[in-house]
């Protein structure tokens, strides 16, 4: 039985070795017991570490955005980010009919519930940027603390964020 790092060593691995940008990286976990979710990196690929029928219940759309920051207890859009935005979903060929889900997170300074509401207030702005620029948006959430991209306390400006996708 592989240890959970040899599966992460073995999932980064793999990506190193395709030349072209898959859309998922599906590793089978029939001899391990975890269910787990991994980001690489904020600029680049996500794998997902599951089960066969969870990936074959939930397909999606692989393509890469750039993931919207925010400012430390702060929910506000900045304009150069709101661009950056518009910009990357029009490069991803993402139009106005295309249904979306946005997705708020925060870092792991401060209580729990503060997390929880301002995780919302980010996806809602977010939100509210691509509803007015004429986008479907069909699923907001606000998800807190969970899903930290990572642990440095230096890094955790890329904790703060909101990832929109493309709903299935």
């Amino acid at each position: 039985m592989k240890s959970k790092y040899q599966i992460i060593i073995s999932a980064l691995i793999a990506l190193l070795l395709i030349p072209t940008m898959p859309e998922a990286v599906v590793i089978r976990q029939e001899l391990y017991r975890m269910p787990m979710t991994m980001t690489q990196d904020v600029t680049t690929t996500t794998f997902l570490i599951c089960d066969q029928h969870q990936l074959q219940a939930r397909p999606a759309k692989g393509f890469r955005l750039n993931l919207v920051h925010f400012e430390l207890g702060s929910a506000i859009l900045s304009a150069v980010r709101a661009e950056t935005m518009l910009s990357d979903l029009k490069l991803h060929g993402i139009t106005s009919k295309t249904p979306l889900a946005v997705i708020g997170y925060t870092c792991m300074l401060g209580p729990d519930q503060f997390n929880q509401r301002l995780s919302l207030k980010r996806a809602d702005a977010v939100a509210d940027f691509l509803r007015d620029h004429g986008f479907v948006v069909a699923n907001v959430q606000g998800q807190g603390t969970t899903n930290p991209i990572t642990y440095n306390l230096q890094e955790f400006y890329k904790n703060r964020r909101v990832q929109i996708t493309v709903c299935p």
